[in-house]
Protein backbone atom coordinates (compact mmCIF):
# COMPACT_ATOMS: atom_id res chain seq x y z
CA UNK A 1 0.00 0.00 0.00
CA UNK A 2 2.84 2.42 0.80
CA UNK A 3 4.30 1.86 -2.65
CA UNK A 4 0.89 2.20 -4.29
CA UNK A 5 0.09 5.45 -2.49
CA UNK A 6 3.48 6.87 -3.51
CA UNK A 7 2.77 6.45 -7.22
CA UNK A 8 3.08 9.96 -8.65
CA UNK A 9 1.39 9.24 -11.97
CA UNK A 10 -1.70 7.78 -10.30
CA UNK A 11 -1.87 10.77 -7.97
CA UNK A 12 -1.59 13.21 -10.89
CA UNK A 13 -4.57 11.49 -12.49
CA UNK A 14 -6.57 11.62 -9.25
CA UNK A 15 -5.75 15.29 -8.73
CA UNK A 16 -6.67 16.23 -12.31
CA UNK A 17 -10.00 14.42 -12.04
CA UNK A 18 -10.73 15.98 -8.65
CA UNK A 19 -9.75 19.52 -9.67
CA UNK A 20 -11.59 19.23 -12.99
CA UNK A 21 -14.99 18.77 -11.30
CA UNK A 22 -16.17 16.71 -14.26
CA UNK A 23 -17.13 13.68 -12.17
CA UNK A 24 -20.60 14.44 -10.86
CA UNK A 25 -21.81 10.96 -9.88
CA UNK A 26 -21.87 11.16 -6.04
CA UNK A 27 -20.52 7.63 -5.49
CA UNK A 28 -17.63 8.14 -7.91
CA UNK A 29 -16.98 11.60 -6.50
CA UNK A 30 -16.74 10.16 -3.00
CA UNK A 31 -14.37 7.42 -4.19
CA UNK A 32 -12.21 10.09 -5.77
CA UNK A 33 -12.04 12.10 -2.53
CA UNK A 34 -11.14 9.02 -0.48
CA UNK A 35 -8.37 8.00 -2.88
CA UNK A 36 -7.01 11.55 -3.13
CA UNK A 37 -6.51 11.87 0.64
CA UNK A 38 -5.02 8.37 0.84
CA UNK A 39 -2.46 9.19 -1.86
CA UNK A 40 -1.58 12.77 -0.91
CA UNK A 41 0.80 12.13 2.05
CA UNK A 42 2.76 9.67 -0.08
CA UNK A 43 3.65 12.36 -2.64
CA UNK A 44 6.33 13.98 -0.49
CA UNK A 45 10.08 13.63 -1.00
CA UNK A 46 10.80 9.86 -0.65
CA UNK A 47 14.11 10.53 1.11
CA UNK A 48 12.38 12.77 3.63
CA UNK A 49 9.73 10.12 4.23
CA UNK A 50 12.46 7.54 4.86
CA UNK A 51 14.14 9.82 7.39
CA UNK A 52 10.84 10.34 9.19
CA UNK A 53 10.13 6.61 9.33
CA UNK A 54 13.67 5.90 10.57
CA UNK A 55 13.27 8.48 13.34
CA UNK A 56 9.84 7.14 14.35
CA UNK A 57 11.21 3.58 14.39
CA UNK A 58 14.12 4.60 16.61
CA UNK A 59 11.81 6.37 19.07
CA UNK A 60 9.50 3.35 19.19
CA UNK A 61 12.52 1.13 19.87
CA UNK A 62 13.46 3.31 22.83
CA UNK A 63 9.90 3.13 24.16
CA UNK A 64 9.76 -0.65 23.75
CA UNK A 65 13.04 -1.23 25.61
CA UNK A 66 12.61 1.39 28.33
CA UNK A 67 12.02 0.14 31.88
CA UNK A 68 11.72 2.34 34.92
CA UNK A 69 12.86 1.25 38.35
CA UNK A 70 11.10 1.07 41.70
CA UNK A 71 13.17 0.17 44.74
CA UNK A 72 15.98 -0.77 42.39
CA UNK A 73 13.88 -3.24 40.38
CA UNK A 74 12.86 -2.81 36.76
CA UNK A 75 9.12 -2.38 36.22
CA UNK A 76 6.97 -2.59 33.08
CA UNK A 77 4.26 -0.12 32.12
CA UNK A 78 1.65 -2.53 33.51
CA UNK A 79 3.58 -2.67 36.78
CA UNK A 80 3.65 1.13 36.92
CA UNK A 81 -0.09 1.34 36.36
CA UNK A 82 -0.68 -1.24 39.08
CA UNK A 83 1.46 0.70 41.56
CA UNK A 84 -0.12 4.08 40.77
CA UNK A 85 -3.60 2.62 41.07
CA UNK A 86 -3.08 0.85 44.40
CA UNK A 87 -0.17 2.11 46.50
CA UNK A 88 -0.62 4.44 49.46
CA UNK A 89 3.11 5.12 49.59
CA UNK A 90 3.74 8.56 48.06
CA UNK A 91 7.45 7.90 47.52
CA UNK A 92 6.76 4.63 45.74
CA UNK A 93 4.17 6.28 43.49
CA UNK A 94 6.69 9.02 42.67
CA UNK A 95 9.40 6.46 41.85
CA UNK A 96 7.04 4.54 39.58
CA UNK A 97 5.81 7.65 37.77
CA UNK A 98 9.25 9.19 37.32
CA UNK A 99 10.64 5.83 36.22
CA UNK A 100 8.08 5.60 33.44
CA UNK A 101 8.13 9.25 32.38
CA UNK A 102 11.94 9.32 32.34
CA UNK A 103 11.74 7.83 28.84
CA UNK A 104 10.75 11.34 27.77
CA UNK A 105 14.27 12.65 28.32
CA UNK A 106 15.60 9.93 26.01
CA UNK A 107 13.26 10.80 23.14
CA UNK A 108 12.36 14.50 23.50
CA UNK A 109 15.08 15.79 21.16
CA UNK A 110 14.39 13.02 18.63
CA UNK A 111 10.68 13.82 18.76
CA UNK A 112 11.30 17.52 18.16
CA UNK A 113 13.44 16.68 15.12
CA UNK A 114 10.70 14.34 13.86
CA UNK A 115 8.16 17.15 14.21
CA UNK A 116 10.42 19.45 12.19
CA UNK A 117 10.65 16.83 9.42
CA UNK A 118 6.89 16.22 9.46
CA UNK A 119 6.33 19.96 9.11
CA UNK A 120 8.80 20.09 6.23
CA UNK A 121 6.92 17.28 4.51
CA UNK A 122 3.58 19.07 4.97
CA UNK A 123 4.92 22.37 3.64
CA UNK A 124 6.24 20.70 0.52
CA UNK A 125 2.69 19.50 -0.07
CA UNK A 126 1.25 23.00 0.33
CA UNK A 127 0.17 23.05 4.00
CA UNK A 128 1.16 25.40 6.81
CA UNK A 129 2.29 22.53 8.99
CA UNK A 130 1.82 18.81 9.62
CA UNK A 131 -1.12 19.41 11.97
CA UNK A 132 -3.11 21.13 9.23
CA UNK A 133 -2.20 18.40 6.72
CA UNK A 134 -3.21 15.52 8.97
CA UNK A 135 -6.55 17.11 9.79
CA UNK A 136 -7.23 17.83 6.12
CA UNK A 137 -6.52 14.19 5.26
CA UNK A 138 -9.08 13.23 7.93
CA UNK A 139 -11.62 15.66 6.42
CA UNK A 140 -11.50 17.85 9.51
CA UNK A 141 -11.29 21.64 9.40
CA UNK A 142 -8.75 22.92 11.93
CA UNK A 143 -10.72 26.01 12.96
CA UNK A 144 -13.90 23.97 13.35
CA UNK A 145 -12.10 21.37 15.49
CA UNK A 146 -10.74 24.01 17.85
CA UNK A 147 -14.17 25.66 18.03
CA UNK A 148 -15.75 22.38 19.13
CA UNK A 149 -13.04 21.85 21.76
CA UNK A 150 -13.45 25.44 22.99
CA UNK A 151 -17.18 24.83 23.43
CA UNK A 152 -16.51 21.52 25.18
CA UNK A 153 -14.07 23.30 27.50
CA UNK A 154 -16.67 25.88 28.51
CA UNK A 155 -19.33 23.23 29.10
CA UNK A 156 -17.14 20.95 31.24
CA UNK A 157 -14.78 23.31 33.09
CA UNK A 158 -16.90 23.99 36.18
CA UNK A 159 -18.16 20.41 36.53
CA UNK A 160 -14.61 19.11 36.26
CA UNK A 161 -13.35 21.60 38.86
CA UNK A 162 -15.98 20.33 41.32
CA UNK A 163 -15.07 16.71 40.60
CA UNK A 164 -11.35 17.46 40.84
CA UNK A 165 -11.80 18.98 44.30
CA UNK A 166 -13.43 15.76 45.48
CA UNK A 167 -10.72 13.65 43.84
CA UNK A 168 -7.97 15.77 45.39
CA UNK A 169 -9.51 15.40 48.83
CA UNK A 170 -9.74 11.62 48.41
CA UNK A 171 -6.26 11.23 46.94
CA UNK A 172 -4.66 13.40 49.63
CA UNK A 173 -6.35 11.31 52.32
CA UNK A 174 -5.31 8.12 50.49
CA UNK A 175 -1.64 9.15 50.63
CA UNK A 176 -1.80 10.96 53.98
CA UNK A 177 -0.58 14.27 52.52
CA UNK A 178 -1.85 17.81 52.14
CA UNK A 179 -3.91 18.60 49.04
CA UNK A 180 -1.35 21.27 48.11
CA UNK A 181 1.32 18.57 47.84
CA UNK A 182 -0.50 16.49 45.23
CA UNK A 183 1.52 15.90 42.07
CA UNK A 184 1.01 13.90 38.84
CA UNK A 185 1.99 10.59 40.47
CA UNK A 186 -0.83 10.90 43.02
CA UNK A 187 -3.66 10.81 40.44
CA UNK A 188 -3.85 7.01 40.13
CA UNK A 189 -2.86 7.01 36.44
CA UNK A 190 0.25 8.02 34.51
CA UNK A 191 -1.42 10.88 32.62
CA UNK A 192 -4.63 11.29 34.67
CA UNK A 193 -6.66 10.22 31.67
CA UNK A 194 -8.64 7.67 33.69
CA UNK A 195 -10.63 8.10 36.89
CA UNK A 196 -8.99 6.93 40.12
CA UNK A 197 -11.02 4.72 42.46
CA UNK A 198 -13.82 6.86 43.84
CA UNK A 199 -15.27 4.52 46.44
CA UNK A 200 -18.83 3.25 46.51
CA UNK A 201 -20.08 -0.01 45.04
CA UNK A 202 -17.57 -1.86 42.88
CA UNK A 203 -19.03 -2.80 39.51
CA UNK A 204 -16.48 -5.61 39.16
CA UNK A 205 -18.64 -7.43 41.70
CA UNK A 206 -21.54 -7.37 39.24
CA UNK A 207 -19.60 -9.18 36.53
CA UNK A 208 -17.48 -11.51 38.70
CA UNK A 209 -19.89 -14.43 38.32
CA UNK A 210 -21.30 -13.57 34.88
CA UNK A 211 -20.69 -15.19 31.49
CA UNK A 212 -19.62 -12.13 29.51
CA UNK A 213 -20.02 -13.89 26.18
CA UNK A 214 -23.60 -14.91 26.97
CA UNK A 215 -24.50 -11.39 28.16
CA UNK A 216 -23.06 -9.79 25.04
CA UNK A 217 -24.82 -12.22 22.68
CA UNK A 218 -28.08 -11.63 24.50
CA UNK A 219 -27.68 -7.86 24.23
CA UNK A 220 -26.88 -7.64 20.53
CA UNK A 221 -29.39 -10.32 19.51
CA UNK A 222 -32.09 -8.46 21.40
CA UNK A 223 -31.60 -5.60 18.95
CA UNK A 224 -31.67 -7.99 15.99
CA UNK A 225 -27.92 -7.67 15.40
CA UNK A 226 -26.34 -11.06 14.67
CA UNK A 227 -23.00 -11.76 16.32
CA UNK A 228 -22.66 -15.58 16.39
CA UNK A 229 -20.66 -15.79 13.15
CA UNK A 230 -18.30 -13.04 14.27
CA UNK A 231 -17.72 -14.69 17.64
CA UNK A 232 -17.17 -18.12 16.06
CA UNK A 233 -14.20 -16.65 14.16
CA UNK A 234 -12.87 -14.71 17.14
CA UNK A 235 -10.16 -15.38 19.73
CA UNK A 236 -11.59 -14.40 23.09
CA UNK A 237 -9.58 -15.91 25.95
CA UNK A 238 -6.03 -15.76 27.24
CA UNK A 239 -3.38 -18.14 25.97
CA UNK A 240 0.44 -18.21 26.08
CA UNK A 241 2.14 -15.88 23.60
CA UNK A 242 -1.09 -14.11 22.65
CA UNK A 243 -1.38 -10.33 22.45
CA UNK A 244 -2.63 -8.96 25.76
CA UNK A 245 -4.66 -6.22 24.09
CA UNK A 246 -8.06 -6.18 22.40
CA UNK A 247 -9.14 -5.19 18.91
CA UNK A 248 -11.57 -5.90 16.09
CA UNK A 249 -10.56 -6.46 12.48
CA UNK A 250 -12.35 -6.70 9.15
CA UNK A 251 -10.42 -9.26 7.08
CA UNK A 252 -12.04 -8.83 3.67
CA UNK A 253 -14.55 -5.94 3.84
CA UNK A 254 -17.31 -8.51 3.25
CA UNK A 255 -18.06 -11.42 5.55
CA UNK A 256 -15.08 -12.00 7.82
CA UNK A 257 -15.05 -9.75 10.87
CA UNK A 258 -13.24 -10.92 14.00
CA UNK A 259 -12.52 -9.83 17.57
CA UNK A 260 -9.53 -10.48 19.77
CA UNK A 261 -9.98 -10.27 23.54
CA UNK A 262 -8.57 -11.78 26.74
CA UNK A 263 -11.80 -12.09 28.68
CA UNK A 264 -11.98 -12.11 32.42
CA UNK A 265 -15.19 -11.72 34.46
CA UNK A 266 -14.89 -8.04 35.37
CA UNK A 267 -16.24 -4.65 34.30
CA UNK A 268 -13.27 -3.77 32.10
CA UNK A 269 -13.66 -6.86 29.92
CA UNK A 270 -17.46 -6.58 29.83
CA UNK A 271 -17.06 -3.05 28.42
CA UNK A 272 -14.25 -4.16 26.09
CA UNK A 273 -16.12 -7.13 24.60
CA UNK A 274 -19.24 -5.08 23.89
CA UNK A 275 -17.03 -2.28 22.49
CA UNK A 276 -14.95 -4.44 20.16
CA UNK A 277 -18.00 -6.32 18.96
CA UNK A 278 -19.50 -2.91 18.17
CA UNK A 279 -16.68 -2.32 15.67
CA UNK A 280 -17.22 -5.76 14.13
CA UNK A 281 -21.00 -5.37 13.89
CA UNK A 282 -20.55 -1.98 12.21
CA UNK A 283 -18.28 -3.56 9.56
CA UNK A 284 -20.57 -6.56 9.12
CA UNK A 285 -23.62 -4.48 8.22
CA UNK A 286 -21.99 -2.06 5.77
CA UNK A 287 -23.84 -2.21 2.45
CA UNK A 288 -21.49 -4.41 0.44
CA UNK A 289 -23.10 -3.33 -2.83
CA UNK A 290 -20.95 -0.21 -2.44
CA UNK A 291 -17.61 -0.14 -4.29
CA UNK A 292 -14.88 -1.90 -2.34
CA UNK A 293 -13.09 1.33 -1.48
CA UNK A 294 -16.23 2.63 0.29
CA UNK A 295 -16.86 -0.59 2.25
CA UNK A 296 -15.40 0.88 5.42
CA UNK A 297 -16.82 3.01 8.22
CA UNK A 298 -17.13 6.68 7.32
CA UNK A 299 -14.31 7.61 9.72
CA UNK A 300 -12.53 6.45 12.84
CA UNK A 301 -14.77 8.98 14.61
CA UNK A 302 -17.93 7.10 13.64
CA UNK A 303 -16.77 3.54 14.29
CA UNK A 304 -14.94 4.51 17.49
CA UNK A 305 -17.94 6.55 18.57
CA UNK A 306 -20.36 3.69 17.99
CA UNK A 307 -18.09 1.21 19.78
CA UNK A 308 -17.66 3.56 22.76
CA UNK A 309 -21.42 4.10 22.91
CA UNK A 310 -21.98 0.35 23.09
CA UNK A 311 -19.14 -0.39 25.53
CA UNK A 312 -20.48 2.21 27.97
CA UNK A 313 -23.70 0.18 28.18
CA UNK A 314 -21.90 -2.12 30.65
CA UNK A 315 -22.51 0.69 33.17
CA UNK A 316 -25.98 1.60 31.94
CA UNK A 317 -28.91 1.17 34.38
CA UNK A 318 -31.18 -0.56 31.84
CA UNK A 319 -28.38 -2.93 30.80
CA UNK A 320 -27.63 -3.81 34.44
CA UNK A 321 -31.26 -4.57 35.23
CA UNK A 322 -32.53 -6.13 32.00
CA UNK A 323 -29.44 -7.85 30.56
CA UNK A 324 -27.38 -8.67 33.64
CA UNK A 325 -30.58 -9.15 35.63
CA UNK A 326 -29.79 -7.32 38.86
CA UNK A 327 -32.44 -7.49 41.53
CA UNK A 328 -34.18 -4.28 42.54
CA UNK A 329 -32.08 -4.11 45.73
CA UNK A 330 -28.80 -4.63 43.89
CA UNK A 331 -29.85 -2.28 41.13
CA UNK A 332 -30.32 0.56 43.62
CA UNK A 333 -26.82 -0.10 44.95
CA UNK A 334 -24.93 -0.49 41.70
CA UNK A 335 -26.80 1.81 39.33
CA UNK A 336 -25.92 4.88 41.39
CA UNK A 337 -22.28 3.77 41.42
CA UNK A 338 -22.42 3.19 37.66
CA UNK A 339 -23.71 6.69 37.01
CA UNK A 340 -21.03 8.28 39.20
CA UNK A 341 -18.27 6.17 37.68
CA UNK A 342 -19.31 6.88 34.09
CA UNK A 343 -19.65 10.62 34.73
CA UNK A 344 -16.18 10.82 36.27
CA UNK A 345 -14.70 8.72 33.47
CA UNK A 346 -16.15 10.92 30.73
CA UNK A 347 -15.32 14.22 32.46
CA UNK A 348 -11.72 13.24 33.16
CA UNK A 349 -11.10 11.97 29.66
CA UNK A 350 -12.62 15.08 28.08
CA UNK A 351 -10.17 17.28 29.98
CA UNK A 352 -7.24 15.02 29.10
CA UNK A 353 -8.23 15.18 25.43
CA UNK A 354 -8.09 18.98 25.67
CA UNK A 355 -4.44 18.72 26.73
CA UNK A 356 -3.51 16.37 23.90
CA UNK A 357 -5.30 18.33 21.17
CA UNK A 358 -3.95 21.70 22.24
CA UNK A 359 -0.44 20.40 22.85
CA UNK A 360 -0.12 18.85 19.40
CA UNK A 361 -1.61 21.96 17.82
CA UNK A 362 0.93 24.13 19.65
CA UNK A 363 3.86 21.79 19.02
CA UNK A 364 3.39 21.65 15.25
CA UNK A 365 2.64 25.37 15.09
CA UNK A 366 5.96 26.14 16.84
CA UNK A 367 8.22 23.17 17.61
CA UNK A 368 11.02 25.52 18.76
CA UNK A 369 9.15 26.76 21.82
CA UNK A 370 9.65 25.36 25.34
CA UNK A 371 7.50 22.28 24.87
CA UNK A 372 7.81 21.15 28.49
CA UNK A 373 6.38 24.49 29.63
CA UNK A 374 3.57 24.22 27.08
CA UNK A 375 2.75 20.70 28.35
CA UNK A 376 2.67 21.52 32.05
CA UNK A 377 0.78 24.79 31.48
CA UNK A 378 -1.91 22.82 29.61
CA UNK A 379 -1.98 20.12 32.29
CA UNK A 380 -2.48 22.78 34.96
CA UNK A 381 -5.14 24.66 33.01
CA UNK A 382 -7.26 21.80 31.70
CA UNK A 383 -6.62 18.99 34.23
CA UNK A 384 -5.83 21.12 37.31
CA UNK A 385 -2.70 19.00 37.88
CA UNK A 386 0.33 20.53 39.56
CA UNK A 387 3.60 19.97 37.67
CA UNK A 388 6.43 17.95 39.22
CA UNK A 389 9.13 19.83 41.15
CA UNK A 390 11.28 19.63 38.02
CA UNK A 391 8.99 21.23 35.46
CA UNK A 392 11.64 20.78 32.75
CA UNK A 393 10.58 17.11 32.59
CA UNK A 394 9.25 16.73 29.00
CA UNK A 395 6.26 14.64 30.06
CA UNK A 396 4.65 14.99 26.63
CA UNK A 397 7.37 12.80 25.14
CA UNK A 398 6.34 9.90 27.39
CA UNK A 399 2.99 9.64 25.56
CA UNK A 400 3.69 7.25 22.70
CA UNK A 401 0.63 8.40 20.74
CA UNK A 402 2.46 11.68 20.02
CA UNK A 403 5.05 9.61 18.14
CA UNK A 404 3.15 6.68 16.63
CA UNK A 405 -0.30 8.12 15.89
CA UNK A 406 0.23 11.89 15.61
CA UNK A 407 -2.73 14.25 15.30
CA UNK A 408 -5.26 11.54 16.02
CA UNK A 409 -6.26 11.94 19.68
CA UNK A 410 -9.13 14.29 18.83
CA UNK A 411 -10.84 11.32 17.15
CA UNK A 412 -11.47 9.67 20.52
CA UNK A 413 -13.23 12.74 21.90
CA UNK A 414 -15.11 13.47 18.69
CA UNK A 415 -16.15 9.81 18.73
CA UNK A 416 -17.66 10.32 22.18
CA UNK A 417 -19.50 13.43 20.95
CA UNK A 418 -20.78 11.49 17.93
CA UNK A 419 -21.92 8.65 20.21
CA UNK A 420 -23.89 10.93 22.54
CA UNK A 421 -25.53 12.72 19.63
CA UNK A 422 -26.53 9.42 17.98
CA UNK A 423 -27.71 8.04 21.34
CA UNK A 424 -29.94 11.07 21.79
CA UNK A 425 -31.42 10.54 18.33
CA UNK A 426 -32.10 6.82 18.89
CA UNK A 427 -33.59 7.42 22.33
CA UNK A 428 -35.95 10.20 21.26
CA UNK A 429 -36.87 9.21 17.70
CA UNK A 430 -36.73 5.40 17.84
CA UNK A 431 -37.22 4.32 21.45
CA UNK A 432 -39.53 7.32 21.99
CA UNK A 433 -38.17 8.24 25.40
CA UNK A 434 -36.81 11.44 26.89
CA UNK A 435 -34.85 9.40 29.43
CA UNK A 436 -31.73 9.48 27.26
CA UNK A 437 -29.32 8.57 30.06
CA UNK A 438 -31.10 5.41 31.08
CA UNK A 439 -31.90 3.64 27.82
CA UNK A 440 -29.65 0.90 26.43
CA UNK A 441 -32.04 -0.13 23.60
CA UNK A 442 -32.47 -3.52 25.30
CA UNK A 443 -34.68 -5.75 23.15
CA UNK A 444 -35.39 -2.99 20.62
CA UNK A 445 -35.19 -4.37 17.09
CA UNK A 446 -36.30 -0.90 15.93
CA UNK A 447 -33.05 0.47 17.35
CA UNK A 448 -31.10 -2.28 15.60
CA UNK A 449 -32.84 -1.54 12.31
CA UNK A 450 -32.00 2.15 12.68
CA UNK A 451 -28.33 1.35 13.32
CA UNK A 452 -28.11 -0.92 10.26
CA UNK A 453 -29.87 1.56 8.01
CA UNK A 454 -28.50 4.91 9.19
CA UNK A 455 -25.08 4.22 10.78
CA UNK A 456 -23.62 1.03 9.30
CA UNK A 457 -25.21 0.71 5.86
CA UNK A 458 -23.79 3.90 4.29
CA UNK A 459 -20.21 2.74 4.92
CA UNK A 460 -17.93 5.50 3.62
CA UNK A 461 -20.56 6.80 1.20
CA UNK A 462 -20.56 10.11 3.12
CA UNK A 463 -17.81 11.91 5.02
CA UNK A 464 -18.22 11.83 8.80
CA UNK A 465 -19.69 15.34 9.04
CA UNK A 466 -22.37 14.62 6.46
CA UNK A 467 -23.13 11.23 8.04
CA UNK A 468 -23.55 12.88 11.45
CA UNK A 469 -26.03 15.39 10.07
CA UNK A 470 -27.93 12.71 8.14
CA UNK A 471 -28.30 10.60 11.29
CA UNK A 472 -29.02 13.32 13.84
CA UNK A 473 -30.12 16.34 11.81
CA UNK A 474 -27.36 18.51 13.32
CA UNK A 475 -23.62 19.08 12.98
CA UNK A 476 -21.40 17.59 15.68
CA UNK A 477 -21.86 19.36 19.02
CA UNK A 478 -20.74 18.83 22.65
CA UNK A 479 -24.21 19.64 23.98
CA UNK A 480 -25.45 16.04 23.78
CA UNK A 481 -22.35 14.65 25.50
CA UNK A 482 -22.74 17.17 28.32
CA UNK A 483 -26.44 16.46 28.64
CA UNK A 484 -25.88 12.70 28.78
CA UNK A 485 -22.91 12.50 31.12
CA UNK A 486 -22.12 15.80 32.84
CA UNK A 487 -25.30 17.58 33.93
CA UNK A 488 -26.65 16.32 37.22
Amino acid sequence: LIELHSDTETFKTLKALRDGNKITDPIKRRMLDVMYWEFLPGQADPELQKRIVASETEIERIFNTHRGKVDGKEVSENDVREILGSTKDSDKAKQAWLGFVSVSRKVADKLRETVRMRNELARKLGFEDYYEMKLAAQEIDEADLLRVFDELDILTRDAFADLKRDIDTQRAAHFGIDVRDLRPWHMGDIFFQEAPPLGGANLDEVYASEDLLALTKKYYKGMGLEVDAILSRSDLYEKPGKSSHAFATDINRLDDQRVLCNLKPNLRWADTLIHELGHAVYDQYINHDLPFILCTPSHSITTEGYAMMMGAMAKNPEFLTKVVGLSDADAAKYVAAARESLRAEKLIFSRWAQVMVRFEHGMYNNPEQDLAKLWWDLKRDYQLVNPPEDATMPGYAAKIHVVTVPVYYHSYMLGDLFASQVNDTIARKVIKTDNVRETAYVGSTDAGDFMRREIFGPGNRYNWRELTERITGKPISPEFFVRQYILQ
